[in-house]
């Protein structure tokens, strides 16, 4: 089997775990801090890249070497490989955890240049600002999955060297049209952010032709990239707040005018409006396959709150989460998954909790096994300089 690469976004263990749980039948070769190197059976770059959300680029390695023998004028010659003498452009970006040996490597752009040019080429390196890593976005716009230009992604880890050739990236103006393009949003309160959503999706494992459920909607971020992702036959989205449904509402119909999704997706779609401890009241007993969801993370943070103001605001939130488990608990069906953000706080060195003292077997559930090389400790996002962490716990309906 031919080897490929990952290069994931700011979360990547998150990243990892939404990938290993979508392709279960993938082989984990190596893993960088930022990246991985898999087998997978039937790999398809581009189905992959629209499906996950956490991964901004990814492609085929060209060559595995121990280092030391890989030279710039290999890499160049591989680059024009059947190609006739022209001009290209060409990107290089360096992941892994030894430094030393990335300080080599980031290098070998310049030697990569010269070797091209003597070559008969004319050369552009296309670089990352202030040596930041080449982004997708730059990738795209310079047309480096298109040959014969090139973006190289070199990843070492433990003495191996692993040189990859992108050939998809993320798609950075669809994802940012569907979170700031769409018509509603709340930007006082918070929303959960599209990628996020989408990686929680694919964690949730929606069956084919199941029922997705997002019981507190907001303005419907889970129902849209559930209807991008998965062949849910029924997504589902209820919400205490009547602005929010209508708001949810407004989106899934921009969502069909703006061609992102079909007419016949609509039917997909059932909203209302409740409170999640009466839910039972409007869906049928274990009828939901999976549910995929953001509670509500406490008042908006300042900054300035103590740990007593910290400490309450978790408790209730825990409170709110083990009255909702029990009323979700009779219209989930055996063995269904949930997949949901359980806030933690930091205040200087002090972490307070919401999940840890809710009682998962006595409400009828557990914690779900992860794919292997990820724990649940692995799942959760967070922004630098916010004291707000969402962890994301996967649950199973026992």
């Amino acid at each position: 089997m031919s080897q490929h690469f990952l290069i994931f976004g700011n979360h990547p263990r998150l990243s990892l775990a939404e990938f290993l749980t979508l392709e279960s039948t993938s082989r984990l070769i190596s893993q960088a801090p930022n990246a991985c190197i898999v087998d997978l059976p039937g790999w398809r770059d581009d189905r992959l890249m629209d499906s996950l959300g956490g991964t901004v680029k990814l492609g085929d390695i060209i060559l595995e070497s121990d280092g030391l023998s890989l030279k710039p004028q290999d890499i160049a010659k591989i680059i024009t490989q059947n190609q006739e003498v022209g001009a290209l452009e060409f990107g290089w970006t360096t992941y892994g955890s030894d430094n030393k040996q990335k300080k080599i490597f980031e290098k070998y752009p310049i030697h990569i240049k010269k070797a091209l040019k003597e070559l008969g080429w004319k050369v552009r390196w296309v670089s990352g600002k202030g040596g930041e890593p080449l982004s997708p976005a730059a990738v795209a716009k310079c047309h480096l999955t298109e040959k014969p230009n090139a973006d190289f992604c070199l990843i070492i880890e433990k003495g191996k060297v692993f040189l990859g050739r992108t050939t998809q990236v993320q798609d950075a103006d669809a994802w940012s049209l569907r979170d700031y393009g769409r018509p509603c949003r709340d930007d006082v309160n918070g929303m959960l952010p599209p990628k996020l959503a989408r990686m929680m999706v694919n964690l949730a494992q929606v069956p084919e032709d199941g029922t997705l459920l997002d019981p507190f909607c907001g303005s419907g971020t889970v129902l849209m990239e559930a209807a991008l992702a998965t062949t849910a036959e029924k997504i589902i989205g209820s919400d205490i707040d009547a602005q929010q449904i209508k708001d949810t509402k407004n989106n899934l119909e921009w969502l069909e005018r703006e061609q992102i999704i079909q007419p016949d997706d609509q039917a997909r779609f059932q909203t209302f409006i409740s409170d999640v401890k009466t839910i039972a009241q409007h869906l049928p007993l274990k009828s939901v396959d999976a549910i995929v969801t953001e509670g509500w993370l406490g008042p908006l943070l300042k900054g300035r709150e103590s740990v007593q103001e910290l400490k309450k605001n978790a408790a209730q939130i825990s409170q709110l989460w083990i009255d909702t488990l029990k009323a979700l608990r009779p219209i989930l069906k055996d063995k269904s998954s949930i997949v949901a953000v359980f806030p933690s706080f930091n205040i200087g060195s002090q972490i307070i909790t919401t999940f840890d003292s809710i009682n998962l077997a006595s409400l009828g559930y557990k914690l779900d096994e992860l794919p292997a090389k990820v724990s649940q400790e692995d799942l959760y996002y967070e922004r630098s300089g916010q004291h707000l962490r969402r962890n994301i716990r996967r649950l199973l309906a026992a």
